[in-house]
């Protein structure tokens, strides 16, 4: 479920995933459960993969003019 999360966070923004897998697993999982730390690190590492899923990437595209597809060819492997 973290690996789905996390490229859905490409193309989706962080916070709605991380609000409905909130719940979805709130009642089941305790608020200091594990499960909630890989949610985070998924959301936020995924969001990375494409330069729109982060405002980082969309500022660099901005500022730097960083083209999509080169960011694509790049930087997503490294996220």
């Amino acid at each position: 479920i973290s690996t789905l999360l996390g490229i859905s966070s490409a193309v989706v923004d962080n916070v709605p995933l991380v609000q409905a897998s909130i719940n979805m697993f709130g009642t089941t999982a305790p608020t200091d459960d594990p499960l909630w730390q890989l949610v985070a690190l998924a959301a936020g590492t995924g969001g990375s993969i494409l330069p729109v899923g982060s405002i980082a990437g969309v500022t660099l595209m901005t500022i730097e003019g960083v083209g999509f597809l080169w960011y694509c060819r790049r930087g997503s492997l490294w996220a």
